[in-house]
């Protein structure tokens, strides 16, 4: 799955039984444009969840504090990381 197509699941009002706000499309997508998916997805869950956690934080610092909503989508996301990214090769 391509960049473009895994921000597009984020442009639904609902993923994963979860809302999906404005502000979580803007952490996710700040996210995604700040790591390399096939090498964030042959790591650990803990490493995949902090990588993305740690980019929207340098972009939008603070930003997943008051956010627990964006904080979940990051989550979900680095937990569906290896399936995406073996859904690629």
């Amino acid at each position: 799955m391509s960049h473009d197509e895994l921000l597009a699941e984020f442009e639904q009002p609902w993923r994963g039984g979860s809302p999906v706000f404005a502000c979580c499309r803007r952490s996710v997508g700040v996210a995604l444009d700040a790591v390399d998916l096939a090498a964030l997805g042959s790591e650990d869950v803990t490493t995949r969840v902090n990588a993305l956690r740690d980019a929207v934080e340098m972009e939008l610092p603070g930003h997943l504090d008051a956010h627990r909503c964006c904080v979940g989508h990051l989550a979900d996301l680095a937990f569906d990381l290896p399936d995406t990214v073996a859904a690629t090769a």
